[in-house]
C-alpha cells in the first residue's frame, strides 16, 4: 500500500476547525447503555486525514499530528465533552472513571474515557506514572481548565517477543524498551517490552465522591 508521506501539507484546516464544535457536539451525548452493557465507553480522535498512517522515513510509518493551535482546539473540545459526560455518569450515583487522556507528542492517541464496575481497576491501572518533573504542555483559553489536574504518564507499545525475528530486532526492542515482563504461556516463558513513545497526560475534575 502507497502512503502520503507525513510532510505533505494538509489542506482545509479551517473549515476542520470550524467543525470541531459539531464534532464535539456529536459526541457530548454519553451512551449510557453502552457504558452500563460493556462497563466503558470512550470518545477518540477520528479527525480526516490525521488517523491515517503517513510515511514518515522510508522504513518508519506513522499519525501525523495536527499543528498546535489545531489540537489545542480539540483539547478544549474534549474538556466540553468531558464535562457533558461529566454530568451524566454522576447521575448514576456509583463509583466511576472518567478521564481526559491527552497524548503528547502522540496527540492522535488522545481521547476521553469513561468506566465503571470491573473496569474502573483496569482503567486505573492502565499507565505507568512518568515521575520526571515537565509542565504541562498546552495552554488553552477554557473557564474550567484550572480545575483540571494532570498526572503525567509514559504513552507507549508493548511487542512480544515472539513476534521477533531475529535475534538483533530483539536487542533493539529490548534497548529501547522502558520495562520487560515475564509471563508462562501454555508452559513457556515469554517476554513483552514495553516502547515509550512519549507522554500521557491523564487528566479529571474532583467533582464527585463517585469519581475514582
Amino acid at each position: 500500500m502507497k502512503l502520503t508521506s507525513i510532510h505533505k501539507r494538509t489542506r482545509g484546516m479551517r473549515k476542520k476547525a470550524r467543525n470541531l464544535t459539531s464534532w464535539a457536539d456529536h459526541h457530548k451525548k454519553l451512551n449510557i447503555d453502552s457504558l452500563i452493557n460493556h462497563h466503558k465507553e470512550h470518545v477518540k480522535i477520528w479527525i480526516y486525514p490525521f488517523y491515517h498512517l503517513y510515511r514518515i522515513t522510508s522504513n518508519k510509518v506513522g499519525k501525523k499530528n495536527p499543528k498546535y493551535r489545531f489540537r489545542k482546539q480539540v483539547f478544549y473540545q474534549l474538556i466540553e465533552i468531558y464535562l457533558a459526560w461529566q454530568e451524566e455518569v454522576d447521575q448514576l450515583d456509583q463509583p466511576y472513571y472518567l478521564k481526559i487522556w491527552l497524548g503528547d507528542p502522540e496527540f492522535m492517541d488522545s481521547q476521553v474515557v469513561a468506566a465503571i464496575d470491573s473496569e474502573i481497576e483496569y482503567y486505573n491501572g492502565l499507565f505507568k506514572v512518568n515521575e520526571t518533573d515537565k509542565d504541562f504542555p498546552f495552554r488553552i483559553q477554557h473557564p474550567l481548565i484550572g480545575q483540571f489536574k494532570w498526572e503525567r504518564c509514559w504513552n507507549g507499545y508493548y511487542v512480544w517477543e515472539s513476534d521477533l525475528s531475529t535475534t538483533e530486532e530483539i536487542n533493539k526492542v529490548r534497548h529501547q524498551a522502558l520495562e520487560i515482563n515475564e509471563y508462562i504461556i501454555d508452559g513457556k516463558t515469554e517476554k513483552s517490552y514495553f516502547i515509550p513513545t512519549g507522554d500521557m497526560w491523564i487528566g479529571s475534575i474532583q467533582r464527585s465522591s463517585n469519581i475514582t
